[in-house]
């Protein structure tokens, strides 16, 4: 994947394995066992995925280190050589870099962010789609003015604008005895690193919601998942089972009431709001929420565990993950072993749950 782009017959194949083990754990998964779209499934865990690399993204952040190595090391044999880079491959490296000006050998005129941490292309594009020699290095593009041949042709005022706005900063422009420098954008040392150039294929990317705070609940690994499918409403509740073309008792195994859905199941249903109403001394305030009002269900949650920053926010947010775990688990309970516990006996399970959790973790930092 360093040398060469994957084929996409490849990635295809490879995903389905991945795929298949992540929602089955086994060789194959279809329909209903995947739960989240596997798009979702690849993005960071701050943007709401589990972190799974998109295989695309992360062969393209590893062949960007040619690039790199060609400009800070052109004492490797083949470095005079031409790369074989794709055009997304050479935008993403030009959109990650910037280049400290030196003699201008290196750098190009054209397309590298040279001047003021833009290239001249970004600065006028209309000129630059005048230009007749786009490949040139900022020194020989500078030499008697050889940038400017082909803008004879400007005709509209948006042309002239953006010519005198190139001309006027190319003139603080000082070239110098020493080699062109390359940085990179996105690490603290200005170094490449395939981490930061796949992390930066998601800068466009924004979150929903503040699934930070989730990942870095104090509490196991398949509570934390469980919280990640319920708050994307994936849950396999008997709404989503009747809906989808499956057959399940549409009463709601907790309530014994009508439809169930995993918002009443958690927010609305009189079994959880007593349970919720008996962790009250940590802060938390038990808010019922219509039962078919998804869109506020991350605002309920948000409102549950309380404001981030401080010890007994995080005490919320640790007994709100194991309260929804365990009706979660109570309701699969009843349904599939056809047993039950009464409201104190969850408690004092949940209870337990968070005791062993901080025993464990109390135990491992000594």
């Amino acid at each position: 994947m360093t040398v060469f782009s994957l084929s996409k017959w490849a990635i295809k194949r490879i995903d389905k394995i991945r795929r298949s083990f992540l929602w089955k754990g086994s060789q194959e998964a279809k329909g209903g066992h995947c739960l989240v779209n596997w798009r979702r499934v690849q993005l960071p865990k701050r943007l709401g995925g589990l972190g799974i690399h998109d295989l695309t993204a992360f062969n393209r952040a590893l062949c960007l280190r040619w690039q790199w190595l060609q400009w800070k090391d052109p004492t490797r044999p083949w470095s005079a050589l031409n790369i074989l880079s794709t055009p997304t491959e050479v935008q993403l490296f030009r959109a990650c870099t910037l280049i400290s000006l030196g003699n201008g050998q290196r750098a190009s005129f054209w397309h590298d962010r040279w001047l003021n941490g833009q290239s001249p292309s970004q600065i006028a594009p209309d000129l630059y789609s005048l230009a007749w020699r786009k490949h040139q290095c900022v020194a020989t593009a500078m030499t008697n003015g050889i940038w400017k041949r082909g803008l004879r042709r400007m005709s509209t005022t948006d042309e002239i604008n953006q010519y005198v706005e190139l001309w006027g900063m190319l003139q603080q422009v000082q070239l110098n005895d020493q080699p062109d420098n390359i940085i990179w954008r996105f690490s603290a040392n200005g170094t490449y690193s395939s981490s930061s150039a796949y992390q930066a294929q998601f800068t466009a990317n924004f979150s929903d919601f503040d699934w930070d705070r989730l990942w870095k609940t104090r509490a196991e690994n398949k509570c934390k998942f469980f919280g990640w499918l319920l708050l994307q409403n994936k849950l396999w509740t008997n709404d989503r089972i009747i809906n989808t073309g499956g057959q399940a008792n549409a009463q709601r195994p907790l309530c014994c009431s009508a439809s169930e859905t995993a918002l009443h199941m958690l927010a609305s249903c009189p079994y959880a709001q007593q349970v919720w109403s008996a962790f009250a001394s940590t802060g938390i305030a038990p808010q019922q929420l219509p039962p078919n009002n998804y869109r506020r269900f991350k605002q309920w949650w948000t409102s549950m565990i309380g404001p981030a920053g401080n010890r007994s926010s995080q005490e919320r947010e640790q007994t709100v993950v194991y309260i929804a775990w365990n009706i979660w688990k109570e309701r699969c309970r009843r349904v599939f072993d056809h047993k039950s516990l009464t409201i104190s006996q969850l408690i004092l399970l949940i209870r337990q749950d968070i005791q062993n959790w901080q025993t464990a973790h109390t135990t491992w930092e000594e």
